[in-house]
């Protein structure tokens, strides 16, 4: 596959679930190679995002939260020896019709870990859109695993999602595997060079009975630090994500969402609002 070659160096339930547009409902839970802005393809399908309220996070008063939670390692899990290394900026300038400063909400090394069968993706788009977006989930030797393919519009700039819990042909996450992701944006239908891409790992991993018990104890609050102590990142991420839509005013919410971005250098999208993205499914004839 083109994307392979190109790459060659490399949703929906996640407990949480927000109001269907478009084409369904979708649940809440988006550093380039050192290659140059080579834009990779990957022919794919992709997993649905889903529909957010729009979030204008305050800006916090003081000094910039600049340290990561406590107790979380999110740089120090590595994608397998023998995989390619994610890509978490898209890079190029191909001007507004092509967003290639889209970037993937995930740690410096591209690999987060998570405790869900079906976790969420977040993806911050520097331009509003409206385009054919694909979703690809690869096993660690690269096998296509999952792929689905959407038009995505979006009335701004901003974070958006994609979560495999909302599609019930979507695969389930094994605990103990790895996995790589592709995210897609298609600029121009007639020429795949002009395809913006970005790509991560992911590895289920499974938790200790006392911390999963904690868990089914906790509020939604509290299990942030539980998430940061095991070094969960997607489940840190989207819960954090769904507390701030729902208490938009709450500063504190809007400061750990800073400093857990700021924790694996990206700070420059940590004041980007939450945004909601309107999607339908492409079928293929």
């Amino acid at each position: 596959m083109a994307l392979k070659s190109a790459l060659n160096i490399g949703a929906l339930s996640l407990i949480l679930s927000l109001e269907a547009v478009a084409a369904g409902s979708f649940l809440i839970p988006a550093e380039a190679l050192n290659s140059p802005a080579n834009i990779v393809k990957r022919p794919s399908r992709a997993q649905l995002p889903f529909n957010w309220q729009t979030v204008q996070p305050p800006e916090p008063s003081g000094s910039r939260p600049n340290i990561q939670p406590t107790g979380a390692t999110w740089n120090s899990f590595q994608p397998p020896e023998d995989g390619v290394p994610g890509r978490r900026e898209g890079g190029g300038t191909r001007g507004l019709e092509c967003p290639t400063a889209t970037t993937a909400l995930i740690p410096q090394s591209t690999m987060g870990q998570t405790i869900s069968a079906k976790p969420t993706f977040f993806y911050y788009l520097p331009v509003a859109l409206d385009k054919t977006v694909q979703f690809e989930l690869a096993d660690q030797r690269d096998k296509t695993l999952y792929k689905k393919s959407f038009r995505m519009v979006t009335s701004r700039a901003g974070v958006v999602s994609v979560s495999l819990a909302s599609d019930d042909n979507s695969p389930a996450l094994e605990v103990g595997k790895n996995y790589q992701w592709y995210f897609t944006i298609k600029c121009n239908p007639k020429n795949t060079t002009d395809d913006v891409l970005v790509s991560g790992w992911i590895n289920r991993t499974a938790v200790a009975p006392s911390v999963k018990t904690e868990l089914d104890r906790s509020s939604e609050l509290t299990k942030l630090s539980i998430f940061a102590q095991q070094s969960l990142w997607y489940e840190y991420l989207a819960t954090l994500a769904q507390l701030r839509i729902e208490s938009p005013s709450d500063a504190s919410l809007a400061i750990k969402w800073s400093a857990v971005l700021n924790s694996v250098e990206l700070g420059k999208i940590a004041q980007e609002p939450l945004v909601a993205s309107e999607i339908t499914p492409i079928t293929r004839k």
